[in-house]
């Protein structure tokens, strides 16, 4: 399938986009050829589109300029294939709150676009994933191992499992970041402790295993590459352990891409920021995961995950 064909198809299917929606594609110089795409597929649709290329961010999290935040306030669908990602942005939360339905793809590139997670079947990813919220809300403790050191516990008592089943993106204020699949809990920030070890993607073209100890939800005693160990270093915010997540999209590959990585059934991933918009205390301009390729995760001293394959029953 041609790639405009591609973009088409998920505007189609996971928007279902109208002639009369307000189209607004945000990308940037990485980006722009994705971009392109989008916005050539949404014009066949919709009488209104309008495509901004935008100057790449430092971080995820990063405000846009207010020339940005101002189109997506005026439009009422916005899709985002950046190099990383707006999702935890003022801009973003204003859209929503006007009722904007709101796709993030940061980092997306052609081949995740031609093949991979996009091509799951999300009515049943979603009811795989609504099986697990009723199955696991209330839970109170979360424990992530790897063969490579990781060992890791955290209270998740009264904090809710946020379930990333919306592939289907079609109601008012939604967002949702393409690919989807996944389930994710701001755990209680301050009951973080252990030892974290990243065996996979941090940031874009950033190699390395990054070890860190978790004491009471902050990282300390980093080691890694010297673009990891900076940009935490940055705030203590963006130190602070803010999401544990599981991948839960079959069709989605292990890629070295965060966007992709993520979703892949069996991966973990540990977010280290913001998590005011979905259930945490924290709340500021930053938002960085760092992926388990093959981790063991319990819940309640129940197996959900064991060295990368999901075993509950669901």
């Amino acid at each position: 399938m041609k790639s405009i064909d591609k973009a088409e198809q998920i505007l189609k299917n996971c928007l279902s986009l109208k002639r009369s929606d307000r189209v607004l594609i945000l990308c940037d110089r990485n980006t722009l050829p994705i971009g392109q795409t989008f916005f050539d597929a949404s014009e066949k649709i919709s009488k209104y589109s309008l495509m901004i290329e935008m100057p790449i961010s430092s971080h995820h999290g990063m405000e846009p300029s207010n020339t940005v935040a101002d189109a997506m306030i005026h439009s009422n669908v916005i899709i985002a294939p950046t190099t990383y990602s707006i999702t935890y942005t003022n801009a973003t939360r204003a859209s929503l709150a006007r009722g904007a339905r709101v796709v993030t793809m940061p980092g997306i590139t052609m081949e995740m676009l031609r093949r991979g997670g996009l091509d799951a079947d999300y009515v049943k990813v979603a009811k795989t994933i609504k099986k697990f919220g009723k199955k696991l809300q209330g839970a109170k403790e979360i424990r992530v191992t790897t063969d490579n050191g990781t060992d890791l516990t955290a209270s998740i008592e009264g904090r809710r499992w946020i379930l990333d089943d919306n592939g289907l993106c079609n109601k008012r204020g939604m967002i949702t970041n393409l690919p989807a699949g996944k389930v994710f809990i701001p755990p209680n920030e301050r009951s973080v402790n252990g030892t974290l070890v990243i065996d996979g993607v941090f940031l874009p073209r950033v190699e390395g295993i990054i070890k860190m100890e978790i004491k009471n939800g902050v990282a300390e005693k980093i080691d890694g590459p010297k673009e990891i160990k900076d940009l935490l270093g940055k705030s203590r915010c963006g130190r602070t352990v803010c999401e544990i997540g599981i991948g839960m999209n079959p069709k989605a590959r292990l890629v070295g891409n965060i966007l992709e990585d993520q979703k892949a059934k069996g991966t973990v991933h540990i977010g280290f920021g913001d998590n005011s918009t979905f259930g945490g205390d924290i709340s500021c301009d930053m938002h960085n995961d760092g992926m388990l390729y093959s981790p063991t995760l319990e819940i309640d001293g129940n197996a959900i995950v064991t060295q990368g394959k999901f075993i509950l029953t669901i």
